[in-house]
């Protein structure tokens, strides 16, 4: 484990350095947290709201290399990126920028501290649920390893014993986390989605 040895305001310091972060600021920020199983949508999802709205996207795979570029999936301390990722959500929100975590936020515990983190600092949370199916995310999954084989993608390589430690290993989110719920499926889910959000950065 890495955290007692790394100072993470620094580290998140020089890993918004690294970013493209767009010039627009906002009284009140938006983070947009995520939250779904592999291959449920939810890059796709970053990528879209990030054409439609000025985001910082913070990328899991981006922040894992940024600490440890010789990393895998097996060496990779996700609570260290979990950190480095609510470290730098923060000091984005209070710089007035936007931004999105692209990531699978597994647990309750997490997205309540990334909330009062980023309320705390000034900013409005959003929850965003992609919501797929196992056997469609499983054929995508397969899809997303051939391609990084190929060297068409960059990324980790999953198999399906880490696909059901995945599963297993995400907690839903509750009515009280005040999530939205995105359908891979459904285009309309996407414009609701934009609807939220444009009303979160006007302040409405």
């Amino acid at each position: 484990m890495l955290s007692n040895l790394l100072d993470f305001d620094k580290l998140a310091e020089d890993n918004v350095r690294t970013l493209n972060v767009p010039p627009v600021v906002y009284e009140r920020p938006v983070a947009i947290i995520l939250v779904g199983i592999p291959a449920s949508g939810k890059t796709t999802m970053v990528n879209k709201l990030a054409e439609r709205f000025p985001l910082a996207i913070l990328r899991e795979e981006d922040m894992t290399t940024f600490l440890s570029p010789r990393a895998t999936i097996f060496k990779r301390s996700s609570a260290d990126v979990f950190q480095l990722a609510a470290k730098s959500i923060e000091l984005l929100i209070k710089r007035d920028k936007s931004c999105i975590y692209d990531a699978n936020v597994k647990t309750n515990e997490q997205r309540m501290l990334l909330k009062k983190i980023t309320e705390d600092a000034g900013g409005v949370y959003q929850l965003i649920f992609t919501s797929c199916p196992k056997e469609i995310c499983y054929e995508r999954l397969q899809k997303h390893n051939l391609d990084i084989t190929r060297g068409d993608k960059k990324g980790f390589i999953l198999d399906k014993d880490l696909f059901d430690y995945e599963m297993a290993s995400t907690r839903l989110p509750t009515p009280e986390e005040n999530h939205i719920v995105a359908n891979c499926d459904k285009t309309e889910d996407f414009y609701q989605i934009v609807s939220i959000i444009e009303k979160r950065l006007s302040g409405s």
